[in-house]
């Protein structure tokens, strides 16, 4: 069986998602960031860019990390749709994202969070999820994130 759509097609579909999601939640803390209100980070440069989830069925990610240590996220599964960013450091043998402000379904307040886990693993950065939810159990790994 053929899909309708191509990996590109997902990847710009992905993108639009996230850039809604983000306008719709985060736009309040891009403005304090602007203002000067961001705090120093420590990250790695070498993990800065875009990168997708793979490996968890009939669900969509992206994870943008930023140079400066800001990072957008969106995770799309079913009819959940959820959106964050905040700030990214090199922990160890991985990443930890620090959440500004996240945006999630109010009748689903367990998937809100205000810290990830990414472990390093090669070029891929594996989640622990930070929620139970469906086939996701908190501090479980499952998928990884690949750079564009």
């Amino acid at each position: 069986m053929r899909f309708p759509f191509t990996a590109t097609d997902f990847a710009m579909l992905a993108r639009a998602l996230l850039a809604g999601l983000l306008l719709a939640c985060c736009a309040p803390v891009a403005l304090a960031q602007q203002a000067g209100k961001s705090a120093p980070v420590t990250h790695n440069e070498a993990l800065a860019g875009e990168y997708h989830l793979d490996g968890v069925m009939e669900t969509g990610s992206g994870l943008l990390l930023r140079t400066d240590g800001s990072f957008e996220w969106f995770f799309s599964y079913g009819a959940l749709d959820l959106g964050a960013n905040g700030r990214w450091t090199r922990t160890g043998n991985g990443i930890d994202l620090v959440v500004d402000q996240v945006g999630f379904p109010p009748q689903m307040p367990e998937t809100r969070f205000d810290r990830m886990h990414l472990r390093i693993d090669g070029a891929d950065l594996v989640p622990s999820w930070p929620w139970d939810m469906d086939d996701f159990h908190k501090g479980a790994e499952r998928g990884a994130y690949t750079r564009e």
